[in-house]
C-alpha cells in the first residue's frame, strides 16, 4: 500500500482463568485470498456490512483519477462488492464522486446508529501532499450525503483510520498529530450529551508506543490495532488490548497466520476472532491485498438461551386453617425456610426432595413430613451455563446434569475471543458470553448456548 503523505503509507487481558485456557492456533485457521482485482493493484482496508464488503484500492477508474501521488501511483478509492465469506459475488464498483474524490479516500466505518460513515479524506483536494482528515456521510436510500468534515481535522498533520463502537459514541481514529509518543498514535473521541465529538484523547502509553500505530478496530470491549513496533512477526502486526478499569491492557500480538512475516494490518471481526478479514501483503503477490479467515473448530448454526426456572412459590392448602401452628419447608439442598407460603430460589439445576414440616404449638409437637415430593429442575437434554460471584469477580462453569449426550469437546467465546478451560473467571466486565460444545462420537451434533449478563 503507497500513498502519497508518510503517514498515509500505514499511519495508520485481563482475563483471570482458574483452568489452563488458550487462545487459537496457528493450526486451527484457514486463510483464503479475495479476488479483488488484478495483482498490481492494492487492495486493503476490508469493512463489511449487510452482505457489501467496502475496501480502499489504488486501480485506475478512469481518466477522471490520472493524478499519480510523489510513487507514480494512483490515488486511492473507496470500492463496494456483495460478498458471502470468501466468496465474490461481482465486479468491485466505485463509490460514487460525492464520497471519491481526486486524491486518496479510504478506509471508511460505519455507524450503524445512524447509518453513517466515517471515512478518511485528504483534506486539501488541490495539494497533492494534502493531509488527512475524517469525514461523515449518511447513507439515505441507497444515497451518501455531502460529506462533513471531522471537528478535530487539522491541515497541520494526520487524523485518519476511524473506527467507531456498537453504540456510536466511540471513535477511535490514528494521527501524527504533535505531542505523541511515535510516528502515529490511537486516539478517541467520546460523543457527548449534545451530540458532538469531545476533545481527543490518547488511549494511552499501554496501547501507543515509540512505533506507529495505526488501522484501530473496536469490537465490543475489545481494541485491535496494528502496530511495527518491536517483538512481533514481521513489518506490522496486528495486536489486540482489552478495557479494564477505565484502562485499555498490555497489547497482545493476534497468532500466526492472522499475522506473518510480512505486513498485516487493517482487521475486520465477523464472528469475533473465529472469522474475519485483514489486509496484508504477504505471499507472493508483491502487493497489499485482503484475505478471509476463519476457524475449523465447530461452529454452531445458532445459539440458544438456557435459563430455566430456578424460583417456586410453596403453600399448602390442606392445614392452612389450623390455627396455632408453625410451618417450615426443607428445600432439599439443605436450606430451609418457616413460614406457609414462602418464595425460594434454587441455584442449580437438579433433583431436589422437597418436604414440609408443622408444630403444634400447642402440644409442642412436630409432625414430620406431611409434604414430601420431588422437584425436578433440568433443562431439555442441554447443558446450562452457571454464573457464580466471587472474590475477584465472576466465575463461569457448565452444569451438564440434564444431558443425557457426553458431551467432551468444548470451547468459550468471551466477546468473540475463543477460550478453552472448564471455569473462565474474570474481573472485567463481559458484553457477552457463549459456550460451544459437542461429542467426539458425534462432531455434527454441535450446541451454541448464550449466557444472559
Amino acid at each position: 500500500m503507497k500513498k502519497n503523505k508518510h503517514i498515509a503509507l500505514k499511519i495508520f487481558n485481563l482475563l483471570l482463568l482458574i483452568s489452563f485456557i488458550n487462545l487459537i492456533n496457528a493450526q486451527d485457521y484457514n486463510v483464503q485470498k479475495l479476488d479483488l482485482g488484478k495483482l498490481k493493484e492494492n487492495v486493503y482496508a476490508p469493512f463489511l456490512r449487510d452482505g457489501i464488503l467496502y475496501f480502499a484500492t489504488d486501480a485506475k477508474s478512469n481518466a477522471f483519477k490520472s493524478i499519480k501521488n510523489q510513487n507514480g501511483l494512483n490515488f486511492f478509492d473507496i470500492y463496494y462488492v456483495p460478498i458471502k465469506q470468501a466468496n465474490v459475488k461481482g465486479k468491485p464498483k466505485r463509490l460514487n464522486n460525492v464520497i471519491n474524490t481526486t486524491l486518496n479516500d479510504g478506509p471508511l466505518t460505519f455507524n450503524n446508529i445512524d447509518s453513517s460513515i466515517y471515512y478518511t479524506r485528504s483534506l486539501n483536494l488541490e495539494d497533492d501532499f494534502s493531509s488527512l482528515g475524517i469525514f461523515k456521510s449518511t447513507l439515505s436510500n441507497d444515497t451518501f450525503s455531502s460529506p462533513v468534515a471531522f471537528p478535530h481535522n487539522n491541515i497541520t498533520y494526520n487524523v485518519g483510520h476511524p473506527s467507531i463502537n456498537e453504540t456510536g459514541d466511540l471513535l477511535v481514529f490514528a494521527s501524527d498529530m504533535p505531542g505523541g509518543n511515535g510516528k502515529s498514535d490511537l486516539y478517541f473521541c467520546k460523543l457527548n450529551e449534545n451530540g458532538l465529538w469531545g476533545a481527543p484523547v490518547s488511549v494511552g502509553d499501554s496501547v501507543n508506543s515509540r512505533f506507529k500505530e495505526s488501522f484501530p478496530f473496536l469490537h465490543k470491549n475489545q481494541l485491535y490495532f496494528c502496530s511495527n513496533r518491536e517483538g512481533g512477526y514481521g513489518g506490522t502486526d496486528i495486536y489486540r488490548s482489552i478495557y479494564y478499569k477505565n484502562n485499555w491492557t498490555k497489547p497482545i500480538l493476534l497468532p500466526k497466520p492472522i499475522n506473518s512475516s510480512a505486513n498485516d494490518f487493517s482487521i475486520f471481526l465477523i464472528d469475533g476472532i473465529q472469522e474475519g478479514y485483514i489486509s496484508t501483503n504477504r505471499g507472493a503477490y508483491n502487493n497489499d491485498h485482503i484475505l478471509y479467515f476463519n476457524v475449523n473448530h465447530p461452529r454452531p448454526s445458532s445459539f440458544k438461551e438456557v435459563e430455566p426456572n430456578f424460583c417456586f412459590e410453596f403453600e399448602d392448602e390442606q392445614f392452612s386453617d389450623l390455627k396455632d401452628v408453625s410451618y417450615e419447608w426443607e428445600f432439599g439442598d439443605g436450606n430451609s425456610l418457616k413460614g406457609n407460603n414462602v418464595n425460594y430460589c434454587f441455584d442449580r439445576l437438579g433433583s431436589y426432595n422437597v418436604s414440609l414440616h408443622i408444630t403444634d404449638n400447642y402440644i409442642d409437637f412436630t409432625y414430620k413430613n406431611l409434604y414430601v415430593d420431588t422437584l425436578e429442575i433440568k433443562t431439555d437434554n442441554l447443558p446450562y451455563v452457571v454464573s457464580k460471584i466471587v472474590e475477584n469477580g465472576l466465575e463461569f462453569f457448565v452444569d451438564f446434569y440434564s444431558c443425557d449426550i457426553p458431551y467432551d469437546k468444548h470451547y468459550w467465546l468471551v466477546d468473540g475471543v475463543v477460550y478453552y478451560g472448564d471455569k473462565l473467571r474474570f474481573e472485567n466486565k463481559v458484553k457477552e458470553l457463549k459456550y460451544v460444545t459437542w461429542s467426539s462420537t458425534n462432531p455434527k451434533n454441535i450446541i451454541g448456548i448464550i449466557k444472559k449478563l
